[in-house]
């Protein structure tokens, strides 16, 4: 069934995204950290002993880092977007399968947009971070096509029911005029039989 398919892709972005979101600490020297360094040098012995200390926290600070990675200091910021998204997109994709379409179309169908919102939203997220050096062409790559796998999928589904929830809303459309109508009718009858009545009771002596 496509739609259980694509609730596995759905928890398989949102694992990818968990995976390529984890943080590591930021770039930069602390100045607690700093302070620490300099006062550590400062109660060196020997002009030696200071030399070492200064290679060995410059040596720290020049080790390269490996592949691009999300700093901390955006735990808050785009890695909650980024991880708020794709669990958006799980929590959407299991509304709009749990959604009785024959009685609520018009439910599924907004449940299903919201999706490709959020899925829309992850792409202008994911270059972004690229952009910023958080992730390298090869993480993104592979991001952007478990985006766009729910997104191409989420597209066809909502075609597809777009098209079935027209004919459902016009035979009830159908139905309710028909009720309407019925009632009208009714109502023209009853005073129709009224009319008769009170003409009947005026030729009377």
């Amino acid at each position: 069934m496509a739609e259980f398919k694509l609730g596995n892709k759905a928890v398989e972005l949102y694992r990818y995204t968990l995976q390529v979101t984890r943080p590591v600490a930021d770039d930069k020297v602390d100045a607690k950290d700093a302070a620490k360094v300099m006062k550590t040098i400062a109660r060196a012995d020997t002009i030696e002993e200071m030399r070492e200390l200064l290679l060995k926290t410059a040596d720290r600070l020049d080790k390269k880092p490996g592949r691009p990675r999300f700093p901390k200091s955006e735990s808050f910021g785009m890695i909650a977007d980024l991880r708020g998204a794709a669990r958006n997109i799980v929590r959407g994709v299991h509304a709009a399968n749990e959604t009785i379409f024959t009685e609520r179309p018009e439910e599924r169908l907004k449940e299903i947009k919201a999706v490709i919102d959020e899925c829309n939203l992850m792409l202008q997220l994911v270059a972004l971070s690229e952009e910023l050096k958080y992730a390298d062409i090869k993480r993104v790559e592979t991001w952007t096509n478990k985006i766009l796998d729910v997104k191409r999928m989420c597209l066809a589904w909502m075609k597809k029911d777009g098209e079935r929830a027209k004919k459902i809303l016009a035979e009830k459309d159908r139905e309710k005029m028909t009720v309407i109508i019925a009632l009208v009718r009714d109502i023209m009858a009853a005073e129709a039989a009224g009319k008769t009545k009170m003409d009947t009771a005026r030729r009377q002596p």
